[in-house]
This record gives structure tokens, sequence and C-alpha cells, in this order.
């Protein structure tokens, strides 16, 4: 069974000014700093932040079910502004997922706004188990607007 959730927001800042947040690694730091009730640590395993590069994702101790995951980026584009990542190891791939990608998009709207999407794509054998896709979904949603805060309040200050 193959599946795809995805959520989006506008943002009162220009696309390049968010791309600097969700393109780079700065986001995972961003998380870890700001959510850390999602993400306990973020450790850079290969890469800088560019296409290859690969990330061992932590959660908080306590958190049920996945305590960490492995994840790829497979493309970083910064001219079109997309990252697309996979889990390779851990988390969902565990669970029985044959595939799990999150990308994460900045389209620009207008010259001071744009939209900053993510998009969970995932494959999985046993239909029981695709449910699980949906638990990424809430805390990907507090991602993206405590990003848009962030990045709002940083260009207003």
């Amino acid at each position: 069974m193959k599946g795809t959730i995805s959520d989006e927001i506008e943002v009162n800042v220009p696309a390049n000014v968010a791309w600097e947040l969700y393109g780079t690694l700065h986001l995972s730091r961003f998380i870890v700093q700001e959510l850390p009730t999602l993400l306990n640590k973020v450790d850079v395993i290969e890469g800088d932040g560019s296409t290859g590069t690969v990330l061992k994702i932590t959660f908080p101790e306590g958190t049920p079910g996945i305590p960490y995951f492995k994840e790829r980026f497979n493309i970083v584009d910064n001219e079109k502004r997309y990252k697309q990542s996979q889990v390779i190891e851990g988390g969902y791939v565990d669970l029985g997922f044959t595939f799990y990608g999150i990308r994460f998009e900045v389209n620009e709207k207008d010259e001071n706004s744009c939209i900053t999407k993510f998009t969970v794509n995932y494959e999985v054998e046993d239909v029981k188990l695709a449910s699980h896709a949906f638990t990424m979904f809430e805390p990907l949603q507090t991602v993206i607007r405590s990003a848009k805060t962030y990045l709002t309040n940083k260009t207003h200050i």
C-alpha cells in the first residue's frame, strides 16, 4: 500500500529566507532547540546538509514506539527550494515500512511571502501499519508552524 500525507502554511517572509532554514542543517538544530519534546538530538553521520547527508535523529527518552531513525537527504535542490529525504534505518523501516520519505519545499508566493509545505510518502505491505504513517503528521505540522513564527519574528526584529 502506498500513501501520501501533506500540509502547507503561508509564511510572510521571502522564500529565500525560509529556505535558509529549511534547506540546511539549521532545520534540525531549530527543532532540537525550539521543540525539544519532538527531538532530543540530531547527529550528522555523513555530509554537510547537501544531497547524500545522513542524520541520526533521536527522540526524547520515553517517546513511545520509535527511539531513533536515520535519514538520508536524497535530493537538496537549492534552486527549486526542496529537500527530499528517506528513512534508511530505524523508525518506520523497523516498523515494517518499505519506504518512508519526507519532502520539505518552499514555494514563492510573492517577493515577501512563501508557502512552506511538507509531504510524507510511504509504502507498506501490511495495511494495518499504514495508520502509523500519520504519527508524524502532527509533529511536522508543529515544525512548520513553529518555523513560521521563528522566521516571522526573526525578520521583523
